[in-house]
């Protein structure tokens, strides 16, 4: 289990990476505020990879523990990487070179990675994506 769950921090970690160095050259060209929102953008997208693998490492650690004891550590776990969310925005909404639109977009891209790499991991999708791509050319 802990290859695979490595196997897929990484891959998400990596896709939102790229994710979030997509959204900040769009917002190059999209925005006025191209510094402040680029530098919420990195800062939106470190958090998320960070909780991210916050949230998988203690999953992977609560399935050895009892029900009531892996329900108090997620739920634990929930309110810290929730808490941290709720910092960064605090300090976005003080510090003027952080935009705080381009910090919450940075916190979607885990999600938004997690979703991509599992949908184009599905057998049938790549198959699809393949065809998809090949009428494209």
């Amino acid at each position: 289990m802990n290859g695979l769950s490595a196997d897929l921090r990484k891959t998400v970690s990596i896709a939102a990476a790229v994710i979030g160095a997509v959204i900040c050259v769009v917002s190059i060209f999209v925005t006025d505020s191209r510094g402040p929102m680029a530098a919420g953008v990195v800062l939106g997208t470190a958090v998320s990879i960070i909780n991210f693998n916050i949230m998988a490492l203690a999953g992977e650690k609560a399935i050895d523990l009892s029900p009531e004891k892996a329900r108090t550590k997620m739920t634990v776990n929930y309110l810290l990487r929730y808490g941290i969310y709720i910092l960064v925005l605090i300090i976005a909404f003080k510090v003027s070179f952080i935009n705080v639109v381009g910090t919450v977009l940075g916190f979607f891209t885990s999600i938004l990675a997690l979703y991509l790499t599992q949908v184009l991991n599905t057998p049938g999708n790549r198959d699809k994506l393949k065809k998809l791509l090949s009428r494209a050319k």
